[in-house]
């Protein structure tokens, strides 16, 4: 799986090399990701939209908008049900998402310019 410049994130055959699937967004994609359980995929673009795209058939299950920036990364909570994405300027948030109805259920405000890396990660406590 790999994210890409080109608006696009692709699905790879590692045994052959094809393509499987192209993924595509409005603007360069930054991240993407496999769900734990490798049925779902996470791609988080510049267009400022997170997607959630179903492994077998490459087709969109969800998308997550309102971000007013672009979106740099993106990430699932272990159960699948929530999903973690963070934008850079304008937007300097972190926002965690239901995975199943879009709705956020948390944002976070970054300090002035304090958001300098990209990687975003999901922890739940016992």
């Amino acid at each position: 799986l790999t994210s890409s410049f080109d608006k696009t994130a692709r699905i790879w055959n590692i045994t052959n090399g094809n393509i499987v699937e192209i993924l595509r967004h409005n603007k360069s994609v930054h991240s993407c990701a496999f769900s734990f359980n490798d049925k779902l995929i996470l791609t988080a673009s510049h267009d400022k939209i997170v997607r959630i795209w179903d492994t077998q058939t490459g087709q969109l299950k969800r998308t997550f908008d309102g971000h007013i920036g672009p979106v740099y990364n993106a990430s699932f909570s272990a159960d699948f049900n929530r999903i973690v994405s963070v934008s850079a300027s304008p937007d300097d948030t972190a926002r965690v998402w239901d995975a199943n109805t879009g709705d956020v259920l948390s944002e976070f405000k970054f300090h002035d310019r304090a958001f300098l890396g990209k990687n975003v990660d999901f922890f739940t406590s016992p």
